[in-house]
């Protein structure tokens, strides 16, 4: 009897050593049914990690459980060093991000530095039916105060994020006039959709354009909403496009089944059989670099379009599968990529649940990389981004459409065979009290995704 409860001792020691804030009013019973999961919880993470992640070998042997706290800390331990890439979260973010659903006002800001010089914070995208959309608020918009507050003075003391956190603020913007509007609104959990605007542009917008054009502006390659895929195609269709821009300016990346549909929607069909993406694993796993469920391949469609060029936009913004469809397609038609060079994201992950094979409802789920993605040339170890063919600075002056410097760009090379010159500057540079830069979305550790389920 007094071996078994020394046991049981030495058990909660090491269980309270491994975790100590999970077990504060636990009863030893519980300690015990807790621990066993959270050994349940690293040994899968020590498997993977161990087995299908790209640099497998570089992972030490063994890492010491006990030293890290939460499952978070102890995956980031298998992570080598030039691995930039690979995440997890928990199963509630996953479903979230699988429905397009989040909690905010419903728009990004950035500033338009790089070039202009300009350190005004401007919205570059706006979700529709959110609080900011509802007031009104399009892309280029001027953010000037927040609750009364000018922002770059919360930028300066960094209370910019937690600012715009609370549940109710009052903004002030500068519309694209430059008139100034104040309201009041509160943030809620919005529904976004795949796209942020797809639309057939014409002479009517754009004099001396000589046929119909079409703009797809693509936010996120999401395997729930492939019908937003497939009605602007069909739209496409209908008005017998020859040349398509694609904006992924801002698109991070996302499921492989999205990028399959788009592919095969957008490739001529002289493309029809050719691999747009071939997935190189570890060689543990090597047998499925010639797998066809690795491979993604043009199988046009009956509603695919006829393009004789397709223009693409990047930024840094574009990561992941955007960069899967650049580096894919550049072999396979006339692609002309203008704005600035991508993320550099050239690989993937699979979606591995814990519990194994549970997607529907997972504790947590991991996105290790697993592969590397090439074209049809062996093309794609791009980790310092691709660049573009035409360089400009994002346009954050004006909203998504003919009028939009990007767009516009490719607009004139359709209509004269050229590219414009690029905007004129500012005449002065702000004062250096203005001075101050917000986090964009592609600043977060965890941005750009290709992923797809493990092959059977």
């Amino acid at each position: 009897m007094k071996y078994y409860m020394n046991r049981k001792l030495l058990l909660f020691l090491s269980i309270a050593i491994l975790s100590p804030s999970v077990f504060t009013s636990c009863t030893p019973e519980e300690v015990i049914k807790v621990v066993t999961e959270k050994q349940k919880q690293y040994n899968y993470v020590s498997e993977m990690m161990h087995d299908i992640y790209y640099w497998y070998k570089d992972v030490p042997a063994t890492i010491n459980a006990t030293n890290y706290v939460t499952i978070f800390d102890y995956f980031d331990a298998h992570l080598v060093s030039q691995d930039r890439w690979s995440w997890m979260m928990t199963g509630a973010d996953y479903l979230d991000n699988k429905a397009g659903t989040s909690t905010s006002y419903g728009a990004s800001y950035a500033q338009a530095i790089d070039y202009y010089n300009d350190y005004g914070i401007r919205v570059r995208y706006v979700f529709p039916n959110t609080p900011l959309s509802e007031n009104g608020v399009k892309r280029g918009w001027e953010l000037t105060h927040l609750n009364g507050t000018p922002v770059m003075d919360l930028v300066r003391l960094n209370t910019f994020e937690s600012e715009m956190a609370k549940t109710t603020n009052s903004f002030t913007f500068k519309d694209l006039a430059g008139v100034s509007k104040t309201f009041t609104a509160s943030s809620r959990v919005i529904s976004t959709r795949s796209f942020l605007k797809a639309e057939v542009i014409t002479s009517a917008e754009f004099p001396g354009l000589p046929r119909p054009v079409g703009y797809f502006n693509y936010y996120t390659f999401n395997a729930t909403m492939l019908s937003d895929i497939e009605q602007a195609m069909a739209t496409f269709k209908t008005a017998g496009i020859k040349e398509l821009i694609l904006d992924l300016r801002y698109n991070g990346g996302g499921d492989g089944e999205a990028t399959t549909l788009l592919s095969n929607y957008i490739a001529p069909s002289t493309a029809e059989g050719k691999i747009v993406a071939r997935r190189e694993h570890n060689d543990k796993y090597s047998k499925y670099d010639s797998e066809e469920s690795t491979i993604t391949r043009v199988k046009r469609l009956a509603g695919s379009l006829n393009l004789d060029k397709l223009f693409i936009l990047s930024s840094k913004g574009t990561a992941s599968a955007s960069e899967v469809i650049i580096n894919g397609f550049k072999p396979l038609m006339s692609v002309v990529q203008v704005g600035s060079t991508t993320y550099g994201k050239p690989n993937g992950m699979y979606v591995l649940p814990y519990p194994a094979e549970n997607y529907t409802s997972p504790d947590y789920v991991f996105l290790p990389i697993c592969f590397f993605s090439v074209n049809s040339l062996g093309e794609g170890h791009y980790v310092d981004g691709i660049a573009p063919d035409q360089s400009r600075p994002d346009d954050l002056y004006h909203d998504f459409g003919a009028n939009e410097d990007w767009v516009k760009s490719c607009l004139t090379y359709i209509s004269t065979g050229s590219f414009p010159a690029l905007p004129a500057k500012p005449a002065a540079a702000p004062s250096a009290y203005f001075r101050g830069k917000v986090a964009v979305d592609e600043d977060s550790p965890n941005y750009g995704k290709y992923v797809s389920r493990l092959p059977k």
